[in-house]
């Protein structure tokens, strides 16, 4: 392919050093706003901006003469003068306009490390948050010399590139935090398809998010799943008790030893052990989202009151088998009666054994109809909630289904999501940067 002559003399750097790298066209882009709602990477346009690298070149007033400095950083980051002074013992001054294209030959929107290594008596520094992983893919993104060319490159096998480039601390603290890489795991079981359901869930919310975080695999979290068959056990709690507290414990450790960090259960029946669960998590420094302290805070923003409540039996005796009855306290939960908790049961067998079929959609609906009194139904029955999501549109009640495993995986989603946004976080002068690459 043939380049202009200024991306091709940039490019050179990249080909004479073997370094890996991927050229791609754009529209015009003059600032780190414009990168990330422009660049154009594994087939999305828009890149966060906290992978476009930023570049300001200045003169610093150091003790031997005037000094010539390019200072590197994230996107969403703001350059601390005060450090540059420090770094270079004077302080430091960005250079107009006019001085970049009369001394580098460079208008704003075309400066990169790459034309800046040609050039003689320049010295290169990069942020140190550079050198660290945020978010897969884990690259970073600038021009190429030309407003319409951009590259793709692994940041610190360009630094160790280009000779005599410093690494240090030079920007703004509150700009500086690393990311916690969430991994979320996924205790399943009771039975599989929860865990399946529940997932498939968070994926629906992080690619559907109003932040538009959503570019693709990359976009989402690293998951781990334990499904354990013994979790089937919890079917009958009031009788297993013994036998289900080792495999939840047990399967929570093994998520969290295995690296999650945000640890959820697809099953309402195991909430019982949430607080054991919990423990466990922070032995790990994880952490672990309740299911039903999760409900409660739904319920309560949504100024729902009064709600139909089913569940198996030991999930609907609030008295003493249910991880739902401390959070639900304040609420006017109705709860099925024993007849109705005996067709739920066997209704939540028969999905366990044929998973979804016209006859286990017809028998939620008469299911609905007999056993609730109010127009706001929770299901919390991960069952219910596999037979609801079959169904979904074709519902003729009129009631609000209020599903836990729902909830579950819009706080786990958020979770991560809001770690993503936060490192974005910027202040004053830079908040219409951070608008513009989540709108």
């Amino acid at each position: 392919m043939t380049y202009p002559p200024e991306v091709a003399s940039n490019l050179e750097f990249f080909t004479a050093r073997n370094l890996w790298h991927v050229v791609s066209q754009n529209p015009e882009v003059r600032s780190c706003a414009d990168a990330a709602q422009r660049r154009n990477r594994l087939g999305h346009e828009g890149i966060p901006l906290f992978d476009e690298l930023k570049t300001g070149v200045g003169v610093c007033e150091t003790p031997t003469g005037s000094r010539y400095v390019a200072a590197h950083c994230r996107g969403h980051q703001r350059l601390d003068e005060s450090k540059l002074r420090t770094l270079f013992g004077g302080p430091f001054r960005r250079l107009t306009d006019e001085e970049l294209l009369t001394n580098f030959g460079a208008e704003r929107g075309l400066v990169n490390p790459f034309a800046i290594f040609r050039k003689s008596q320049v010295q290169q520094v990069f942020d140190e948050t550079i050198m660290r992983p945020y978010f897969p893919p884990n690259t970073m993104m600038t021009n190429l010399g030309d407003l319409c060319y951009a590259i793709e490159f692994n940041a610190p096998e360009i630094i160790a590139a280009l000779d005599g480039a410093w690494v240090a601390d030079i920007v703004e603290e509150k700009s500086r935090r690393l990311p916690t890489v969430r991994t979320l795991g996924i205790l399943t079981g009771n039975g599989p398809e929860s865990g399946m359901l529940l997932w498939e869930r968070i994926n629906a919310r992080i690619r559907t998010h109003p932040s538009k975080i959503f570019r693709g695999d990359f976009s989402f979290p690293a998951v781990s799943v334990e499904s354990l068959p013994g979790m089937g056990l919890s079917m009958e709690l009031a009788k297993r008790e013994a036998a289900v507290r080792p495999v939840v414990l047990d399967g929570v450790r093994k998520l969290c030893e295995g690296g999650a960090n945000v640890v959820g259960i697809a099953c309402n029946t195991t909430q019982y052990f949430a607080d054991d669960a919990e423990r466990t998590c922070e032995d790990y420094g994880a952490q672990f989202v309740r299911t039903a302290d999760e409900t409660a805070r739904y319920l309560g923003q949504e100024g729902i009151d009064t709600f139909d409540f089913l569940g198996i039996g030991a999930v609907a005796d609030f008295k003493t088998w249910s991880g739902f009855g401390r959070a639900l306290s304040g609420f006017n939960v109705k709860t099925p009666s024993e007849a109705s908790l005996s067709k739920i049961s066997e209704l939540a067998y028969a999905v366990k054994k044929e998973v979804v079929t016209a006859r286990t959609i017809n028998r939620l609906r008469d299911l609905v109809h007999q056993a609730t009194q109010t127009n706001v139904v929770v299901l919390a029955l991960t069952e219910l909630s596999i037979v609801f999501d079959n169904q979904q549109g074709k519902h003729k009640s009129g009631k609000r289904f209020v599903d836990t495993l729902d909830i579950l995986a819009t706080r786990m989603a958020e979770i991560y999501i809001e770690e993503y946004i936060s490192t974005l976080q910027t202040s004053g002068d830079e908040q219409d940067v951070l608008a513009a690459t989540l709108s």
